[in-house]
């Protein structure tokens, strides 16, 4: 008897359809342990694969796997074989080398990117690599960016960990079936030719709120014509923004959440306003370094979540939008392109929710899969981004994590850093995660494009560095003490003794009086 057919989105199908060996389409997120003295790195990782062979079953997006329907006339769908996960095949252990350095710890995270999953198999990897400077640990959590976002990843962050040292008992939810044959072909085919005949009704369900939409977003564009402003715009070109290719660099790096906090409020900004600061602080130093212009300043996707708040642990699939926000490269000053980064970015966030609702997750048309496939495959194969200016530079995406500390098999958590995803024409991926006072970076580019990603962290460390004195002044103590923030983002091999992020500043001509100054604006 084969279970009940749950078909994925077209949204959640897109991921798949779109992958290419150049091009895999998952995410991942690499948590930092610290072992306890005298524990054996080896003891420890089978005591973890045991505990995520008792968890598991719990999280659907552990358990199911993907049936291509016949001939490629529709989008695939889910089978859950929770009684056939080969556990030796998803959790796997690597060793580093000595010394266990910041630089090896990266280029091991930076395969395990590169590598396509197998598509046969459920979409997810554990990849526990030991050997670390320290006595920590980092595993690699990776999932197919069809199952799962930002924020889902964090739900479900909560099933793996504790809460304290001592694991607490998990107990998989009743019913789950043992193991099931997949659907058969013919209920394949009857099932699409069903949601095919549906399409038509969905469609029509949905005009009031696109027309809605569409009246909304028109008084938005009207707005920004009343204020000069141009109704569209393309991102300049960068070395970044080409066809990738397989290879991937991926590194890490973290600062102060307190600190980023405290800027947030002295200014009046949000978080997310800091974040995109920083980082457009650290793009605009590189280009400057490397002989790129800064005329036109560059453009970032920014994830916006379509996640209620009240949505199931076990959600699958990825329920996010985006908006395009400028990055204010083009403007020196660190305060003055936090204050454009805020209003550029209210002004996308606006036109998200007028157009929010004409956004559909789903839909049916014959032969998709097949459509979609050919055209990523022609798209790249023809390394069309080479030839077509970019919508935006860079992906920037700031997810809200736990705000206490986590264990793993009684490993204190030191840090969270996400791993993302870099696609054609999008070489740069910049993704934050928020970790009880720390903000993780993680920066994943195509090698062959930005082999110097290292140096865009460095960057974005040095930005961060230079906005905080901006903001709160030289005499702040810093609010996060030194052995919070790791030493391995801080430090290079055959380095023994951590530090803070310096500043390399490059020459600025702000008035001495800026840092010093209290108005209704700065308080």
């Amino acid at each position: 008897m084969s279970t009940q057919i749950e078909k994925l989105s077209g949204m959640d199908a897109s991921w798949l359809h779109f992958e290419s060996e150049d091009v895999p389409l998952h995410v991942a997120s690499c948590p930092i342990f610290q072992l306890a003295d005298g524990t054996d790195p080896e003891t420890f990782f089978k005591q973890v694969k045991e505990l995520v062979r008792q968890r598991a079953p719990a999280l659907k997006n552990y358990r199911i796997r993907r049936v291509d329907i016949p001939f490629g006339l529709d989008h695939p769908v889910w089978h859950d074989d929770v009684g056939n996960i080969d556990f030796d095949y998803h959790i796997r252990r690597v060793r580093l080398p000595k010394p266990g350095s910041l630089e090896q710890l990266e280029a091991a995270c930076s395969r395990i990117a590169a590598a396509p999953m197998d598509m046969n198999r459920p979409l997810w990897e554990y990849h526990l690599i030991d050997g670390l400077q320290g006595n920590r640990v980092c595993l690699v959590i990776k999932i197919h960016h069809a199952v799962i976002d930002g924020e889902s990843g964090v739900m479900q962050l909560d099933m793996m960990m504790d809460p304290t040292p001592e694991p607490r008992q998990v107990t998989p939810p009743a019913g789950l079936p043992e193991g099931t044959e997949a659907p058969h072909m013919w209920e394949l085919l009857s099932d699409a030719f069903l949601r095919f005949m549906q399409q038509p009704l969905t469609m029509l369900e949905a005009l009031p709120r696109m027309a809605d939409a569409a009246n909304s977003y028109s008084t938005v564009m009207m707005d920004r014509l009343s204020n000069g402003e141009a109704l569209t715009r393309t991102a300049p070109p960068t070395p970044f923004n080409r066809a990738i290719s397989r290879s991937r660099r991926y590194v890490i790096g973290s600062v102060s959440l307190v600190e980023a906090k405290a800027i947030k409020n002295a200014l009046k900004v949000t978080l997310n306003d800091v974040v995109m600061s920083v980082c457009a602080g650290a793009l605009r130093r590189y280009l400057l370094r490397t002989g790129g212009q800064l005329g036109d300043e560059l453009l970032a996707m920014v994830p916006v979540s379509l996640r209620r708040g009240d949505a199931a642990t076990d959600q699958m699939g990825t329920l996010v939008t985006g908006m395009i926000c400028g990055l204010a490269t083009d403007i020196e000053d660190p305060i003055d392109r936090l204050r454009a980064v805020n209003k550029r970015s209210r002004a996308a966030k606006t036109e998200v929710e007028a157009t929010k609702g004409a956004m559909i997750q789903d839909y049916n048309i014959a032969g998709a899969p097949l459509a979609l496939r050919l055209a990523s495959q022609l798209y790249g194969g023809l390394r069309l981004a080479d030839l077509v200016q970019p919508m935006f530079n860079v992906t920037i995406s700031n997810v809200a994590g736990p705000r206490a500390p986590l264990y793993l098999n009684g490993a204190r958590m030191l840090h969270y850093h996400p791993l993302s995803l870099v696609t054609h024409g999008l070489g740069l991926n910049i993704t934050v995660q928020s970790y009880c006072d720390t903000l993780d970076f993680g920066l994943i580019s195509c090698a062959k494009l930005l082999p110097d990603l290292a140096e865009v962290r460095d960057d974005l460390l040095t930005s961060f560095e230079e906005l905080r004195q901006a903001v709160l002044g030289d005499a702040v103590e810093p609010a996060v003490p030194p052995e919070t923030l790791h030493d391995l983002t801080l430090r290079r091999a055959g380095n023994t003794a951590p530090a803070r992020a310096k500043s390399r500043r490059l020459p600025t001509r702000r008035p001495p009086s800026r840092r010093a100054r209290k108005t209704p604006e700065h308080a």
